[in-house]
């Protein structure tokens, strides 16, 4: 598959709908001989996104959904390798994060170095642009966890930009990148740290302040309620002052109110005996 892919692949493009028709069914009949069980349901829509780029993203997300368990050898890498590479190059972050995460789960089970060789020059460079250049800090992170895994899976085997393939070059040059990788990956967790951080102390800060509020109201409502019951006390008071004062028969000069004497006559509605 790692040699058939790439002859058959231009073929699908040929202006003859013939040629493009046989090739693409020539490709989809080659890459079901894959024998990894857990890229072959996606298989189809990745053979469509090789004869038509505009599938692409499709693909990809069929592949987010799958599970990788069995190894990945050269024949699985030959035939995901190029679309995922496309999906890279994508306009949209978040085709690119789709990639990354698809590229980050496959490399962990890649067979062997050597399997994944070939592809090491196809995705390690965009990965690196997308770490780089891609606005979202989410999206970053995982285009460096995709590079980190990937470069573990190419151990030596990578070929460098000068040529150098598994010399000591290029050995010292996986060591930079990894480390490289690792130093980004702390930096953002620091930073989400130091964000997480800042918005517990705010969450804190906020919660006194409404604890705060809500004491001053509770306090407020006291104090109105007892001025409440005060005033009702007095209005009280000086309701039973005043019917007290209705039914006296001596004013406040202490004379009688019906005949103006301190001391009434026996002719006065009031008299005692």
């Amino acid at each position: 598959l790692p040699k058939l892919i790439p002859e058959v692949t231009p073929q699908v493009w040929d202006t003859k709908a013939q040629v493009t028709k046989a090739a693409t069914h020539a490709l989809l009949t080659t890459c079901k001989t894959c024998k990894n069980p857990d890229v072959l349901p996606a298989i189809p829509a990745v053979v469509t996104a090789i004869s038509k780029p505009s599938e692409t993203n499709k693909a990809v997300q069929e592949l987010m959904s799958t599970t990788f368990v069995a190894a990945v050898d050269a024949p699985t890498l030959a035939i995901l390798c190029p679309v995922l590479a496309r999906a890279l190059k994508e306009k949209l972050a978040l085709h690119k994060r789709a990639a990354c995460i698809v590229i980050k789960n496959m490399s962990r089970l890649v067979e062997s170095p050597t399997a994944v060789a070939p592809f090491g020059p196809l995705l390690v460079p965009e990965l690196k642009k997308v770490a780089n250049n891609v606005q979202f800090e989410e999206i970053r992170d995982e285009a460096l966890k995709a590079l980190s895994n990937l470069t573990k899976a190419l151990g030596d085997s990578y070929e460098d930009e000068d040529g150098d393939e598994g010399g000591g070059g290029g050995k010292e040059e996986m060591e930079k990148e990894n480390a490289r990788v690792a130093a980004e990956q702390k930096r953002i967790e620091e930073e989400r740290a130091a964000e997480l951080k800042k918005e517990t102390a705010l969450r804190k800060k906020e919660a006194e302040e409404r604890a705060k509020f809500k004491e001053a109201m509770e306090a407020q409502r006291l104090l109105d309620k007892m001025a409440d019951e005060d005033a009702e006390k007095k209005k009280i008071e000086a309701m039973k002052k005043k019917d007290q004062a209705a039914r006296s028969t001596k004013g406040a000069s202490g004379k009688c109110q019906a005949c103006g004497l301190k001391k009434c006559k026996k002719t006065c509605v009031y008299y005692e005996k």
